[in-house]
């Protein structure tokens, strides 16, 4: 896979700087984002020859099926293929891995990948409702369908996932609430985050509780939100009017790969660990390598699992790692710089955001919360398709191939 390395470079990204759009579809987000994302790319979009996507529709129940055909037609794109496999959060990261394989195949040369929603503004239930009412239809054809009639829900699975943490690493409510604190230390920096009031510990632990033991300020927020980046060919980024992102690295993995659904914990941190290792593997570095990171962190558990299962930190040791400052600005790892899923936005899927966000840091873009010199960002989404059937994308980004 190491000639995979460096072979395909974002050149274009752009997020849109509204949370709150009632006046806007979620394709209208998306698409003024795509174009942005083509205008910071010094392309046209008779450029495009892949777009990737997927879209949150309520009123489709959740998922609108045919997202990636109905973008193109509502940007009068002519793709030679289009994607829209849809894995939550982490699909974002499999689009990535997908177009620079067919660029460095030769098979395109330039992709959009794009995201748009209005889930806030649409009063979409995310994360307390079970999946068979989401999507509308009977759960008996789906494999979970022994779970989801009992009402498991997403938020209830995360309440358990930070409960086993607790028992078994000693994880203290106030180091999970120190994510939450991290979170808006950023957010206070950029003037685009969803919820930017400085908070404390203390406020959070006294939240409500939501799945015991999450606090309501351990979970995201719920915005409107759209965003796009574009990837080219090493040929081509090297010619437009930006310094490019190379991607040097990626790695994916699910739920069963690393030995099935009977610890959720164990689940989700192996397959975390088995797509980083393949993302540092094909970029050559180790994870003391890393400059700053973005870690999806829906809830505050899941960046203490992301960061121990990244490698950032050894198993256990990520609460009192943030506790101390560790991934707060000015700290040794920046994570989640924008203010995160926690505090800047979080549509529904924000994998893309990530992406964003990374490499923006590596541009040197992000004025009052700007990394110093970046070498190395490495971007972690995850995503489910119900519970612990969980997908996970890393990928290390670089502004030197």
């Amino acid at each position: 896979m190491s000639e995979l390395r460096g072979s395909a470079a974002i050149v274009g990204a752009y997020e849109h700087p509204l949370r709150v759009a009632p006046e806007k579809s979620e394709w209208l987000m998306q698409a003024e984002s795509v174009i942005g994302a083509m205008a910071d790319a010094g392309l046209e979009r008779s450029d495009v020859d892949a777009f990737f996507t997927v879209a949150t529709s309520p009123e489709a129940g959740y998922l609108r099926e045919s997202a990636a055909s109905m973008m193109c037609d509502y940007l009068n794109l002519r793709p030679r293929f289009v994607d829209e496999t849809d894995i939550g959060g982490a699909a974002f990261g499999l689009f990535l891995n997908r177009a620079v394989m067919a660029i460095q195949a030769g098979v395109i040369e330039t992709a959009v990948i794009s995201y748009g929603a209005c889930t806030r503004s649409q009063a979409v239930k995310v994360g307390t409702r079970n999946f068979g009412d989401l999507i509308g239809r009977p759960t008996m054809p789906f494999p979970d369908a022994f779970m989801e009639p009992y009402g498991t829900t997403i938020i209830g699975y995360i309440g358990m996932l930070m409960q086993r943490q607790m028992f078994e690493y000693g994880l203290t409510p106030e180091q999970s609430a120190a994510v939450a604190v991290t979170a808006r230390q950023y957010a206070a920096l950029n003037p685009d985050a969803f919820a930017r009031r400085p908070i404390t510990v203390d406020e959070v632990l006294s939240s409500p509780v939501i799945a015991s033991p999450v606090h309501r300020l351990e979970c995201c927020v719920i915005t409107d939100g759209g965003g796009a980046i574009v990837l080219t060919t090493p040929d081509r980024a090297t010619k437009l009017r930006k310094e490019p992102v190379w991607v040097l690295g990626f790695g994916e993995a699910v739920a069963n790969s690393s030995g099935g659904y009977a610890d959720w914990n164990r689940d989700f941190a192996g397959i975390t660990r088995e797509s980083a290792d393949r993302a540092y593997a094909m970029a050559g570095i180790r994870p003391s390598d890393v400059d700053v990171a973005q870690v999806y962190d829906a809830f505050t558990i899941a960046t203490i699992l992301g960061l121990e299962g990244l490698g950032l930190c050894a198993p256990g040791e990520a609460g009192a790692f943030v506790e101390a400052g560790g991934i707060a600005p000015g700290g040794p790892l920046p994570v989640n710089t924008d203010g995160g899923g926690l505090c800047s936005n979080h549509p529904g899927r924000r994998g893309l955001f990530l992406l964003i966000e990374a490499v923006r840091q590596l541009r040197g873009e992000a004025p009052g919360y700007q990394v110093a010199d970046p070498e190395f960002a490495l971007v972690y989404g995850t995503g489910s398709a119900y519970m612990g059937v969980q997908g996970s994308a890393v990928a290390i980004l670089s502004k030197d191939r």
